[in-house]
C-alpha cells in the first residue's frame, strides 16, 4: 500500500488530482459504452441511481473529512467548494435569498470534451440532477435541487455564453 504520509504534500496533491482526472475520463467513456452496448440500461432508473449514489457517497466522505456544520444554506455552499465540481470545473455560487443559492458551471469540461469527440453537447441534465440530489441531500435531507438549464437547452436570457449549466439549490 502506498504510504501517503511519506509523500510530499505537493506530490500527493498531484497524484490525487491525476487520479481524479482519470476517474472523470473513464466515467464519460463508460457512459458512452453503456449507451452503445446496453441501450436498455442507458437512461434507466437503475442507471441514474448510480449517479445519485455517487453524489451521496461523495457527500458522506466529505462530511467525514471536513466535519462542517450542515444546517444552513451557507453550509451546503461550503461543502460544494470541496466537491468534484470545484476540482474539475469553474463553478460560481451566488446567493439568491436567505435559503437558496444558484450554482453555475462556467465553460464546462464535459461540454468541451463532447465537442472534441465530435458531439454537439454532453447531455448532463438527468444525470447532473441525480448527482446533485444525492450530494446535497447527503449533506442535508432538507436540500432541494432544481435544474434551471443544461445543454441542449438554451441559456436563459442574460446569461453569459460561458455559463454551461445552472442549478438552484435550496433548503426546504
Amino acid at each position: 500500500m502506498l504510504n501517503i504520509r511519506a509523500i510530499k504534500k505537493d506530490t500527493l496533491y498531484n497524484i490525487m488530482l491525476q487520479q481524479m482526472y482519470s476517474l472523470n475520463h473513464v466515467w464519460m467513456r463508460i457512459e458512452g459504452l453503456i449507451q452503445q452496448k446496453a441501450p436498455g440500461v442507458y437512461g434507466s432508473e437503475e442507471y441514474y441511481q448510480l449517479f445519485e449514489d455517487y453524489g451521496s457517497e461523495e457527500a458522506r466522505r466529505l462530511l467525514k473529512a471536513l466535519g462542517f456544520p450542515r444546517e444552513e444554506i451557507d453550509d451546503l455552499a461550503r461543502f460544494l467548494k470541496y466537491s468534484h465540481w470545484a476540482i474539475f470545473e469553474n463553478i460560481e455560487i451566488a446567493e439568491l435569498i436567505a435559503n437558496s443559492f444558484r450554482m453555475r458551471t462556467l465553460d464546462c469540461s464535459a461540454q468541451r470534451a463532447a465537442k472534441r469527440w465530435g458531439l454537439d453537447y454532453y447531455d448532463c441534465g438527468a444525470g447532473g440532477l441525480r448527482i446533485r440530489n444525492g450530494f446535497f441531500k447527503g449533506i442535508s435531507p432538507k436540500a432541494k435541487v432544481q435544474r434551471i438549464f443544461t445543454p441542449p437547452e438554451a441559456r436563459p436570457e442574460g446569461r453569459s455564453a460561458i455559463v454551461s449549466c445552472e442549478w438552484l439549490i435550496s433548503l426546504e
